[in-house]
């Protein structure tokens, strides 16, 4: 059976996307995946153009994103309106999709993504990292009169329930939310799904399956005697994710983890 793959995209990031596909597709050879791509008007030759490089076991499904649903809604250079797209999930898969794995593009898959794909929900919507710590957690719950307890998961890598979340999702009372509550969204989507749905998050390991420079070198801040190295990154981590602006493909990049990505680099010509 096919595995559903969702990610959102725009015409700049199209490399780093589809450098994340042939990863996911080198490093899970015996699956298929159905990858289906948000996006908002991109030109026939992109979408030519992402066909033409896809691997053979994986599956493109173009999903168009009318933006004036976003209209009112805050973006900026580093946020822009394709983060929400993600919101959208059941009002654009088939009703035949009860899952989906929602992966960022700025990521490399170098490990087998089973364990993570068929995770039992155990009655929650999303399956996901969390990337703060207890205090930061607490006061996001304040900064957007959330319940204490909820979790707060970075949205770069979601297993979604798909099935379940049809019968709770509402689009218009999140439209409204964000719409109202602009001023106080820093993370966009995220805080939006913290708020709606941060006590149906089921959480597991970041470090295998969302890891980022910033987390290796905060871990070995305080483990010197065991610090994560490539090897260990080798043999423990599945998905990497290359978070905020320490991006690999910049002159000014920081971290161990460059030739993950340099190994599936992709360049358009």
């Amino acid at each position: 059976m096919k595995k559903n793959i969702l990610a959102s995209i725009n015409h700049y990031f199209i490399p780093f996307f589809l450098s994340m596909v042939r990863s996911l597709s080198d490093s899970n050879a015996e699956s298929e995946f159905d990858i289906y791509i948000l996006q908002n008007s991109l030109p026939k030759e992109d979408k030519d153009y992402i066909v033409s490089m896809f691997p053979k076991n994986c599956n493109p499904i173009f999903l168009d994103v009318d933006e004036s649903y976003f209209k009112g809604m805050p973006q900026s250079k580093r946020w822009p309106h394709e983060t929400f797209y993600r919101l959208m999930v059941t009002k654009l898969l088939p009703e035949s999709v009860d899952r989906c794995l929602y992966l960022d593009g700025d990521m490399i898959i170098h490990g087998n993504i089973d364990e993570l794909y068929n995770t039992d929900f155990k009655g929650n919507l999303f399956v996901g990292c969390c990337q703060v710590n207890k205090l930061l957690n607490f006061f996001n719950c304040l900064r957007l009169t959330a319940f204490p307890g909820y979790k707060f998961v970075n949205a770069g890598v979601m297993l979604m329930n798909v099935k379940e979340l049809r019968k709770v999702m509402d689009l218009d009372k999140m439209a409204k939310f964000i719409r109202r509550n602009a001023w106080r969204l820093q993370m966009l989507d995220q805080d939006v799904l913290f708020k709606f749905f941060g006590n149906k998050m089921l959480l597991v390991d970041r470090y295998k399956y969302n890891l980022a420079d910033r987390h290796i070198t905060s871990y070995n801040r305080h483990h010197r005697k065991n610090k994560i190295d490539l090897d260990w990154v080798d043999k423990n981590n599945v998905i990497i994710h290359y978070l905020g602006r320490n991006k690999p493909w910049k002159d000014n990049y920081k971290g161990i983890m460059r030739d993950y990505y340099l190994k599936y680099k992709i360049e358009r010509k």
